[in-house]
């Protein structure tokens, strides 16, 4: 049997939806262990959503902020880099295009990159809780092979890279309770 997931992405201005072939799947069924997704297949399969979702979101995001907002004309872009996001889903690589501020009003900088608003850091939220939250119960290392075993994760994450989201977590709970108290 063949089994083909398919994202459909809808357009907010009720235009064209947006089809993306994520996977498609040959499965027998003739032995129990070969019924669902394996591990390594559901994997697989979250991270090219995570992918799909991510670069939408992030294109979305750019493309709102490719016009002057006081003008409303378009603006020049200057050149493109990539942009690489950790998340709990896997590693997103994002093109980082960077514009030329419109000359109707005064900017600090000639050109920006919209990106660098909306990822203002280069792991999620979401995994850098999960590391903190296994990281507080068992070794770094060991946080880092169990994250790898059942999450999408790149092999980038080390017991390092664990211990040090988690002393920047704490650093910043520290920081807002200095806040609170003073």
């Amino acid at each position: 049997m063949r089994v083909k997931v398919q994202l459909v992405i809808c357009a907010d201005d009720e235009g064209t939806d947006t089809i993306h072939e994520v996977a498609v799947l040959e499965k027998d069924c003739q032995r129990i262990e070969q019924l669902g997704l394996t591990l390594a297949e559901a994997k697989q399969l979250l991270t090219r959503l995570q992918q799909h979702v991510v670069a939408q979101q992030a294109s979305v995001f750019v493309t709102t902020r490719s016009h002057c907002e006081a003008c409303g004309i378009r603006l020049q872009r200057k050149e493109e880099t990539t942009r690489v996001l950790r998340t709990l889903f896997g590693t997103v690589r994002l093109p980082s295009p960077r514009f030329y501020h419109c000359q109707c009003q005064m900017h600090t900088a000639t050109t920006f990159r919209p990106l660098t608003e909306l990822l203002s850091a280069s792991t999620t939220p979401e995994l850098l809780f999960l590391e903190t939250q296994w990281a507080s119960l068992i070794s770094y290392g060991l946080t880092a092979r169990v994250l790898k075993d059942f999450l999408p994760l790149d092999e980038t994450l080390t017991a390092t890279t664990v211990q040090n989201h988690a002393l920047a977590v704490a650093q910043r709970c520290e920081e807002e309770l200095r806040e609170e108290f003073a």
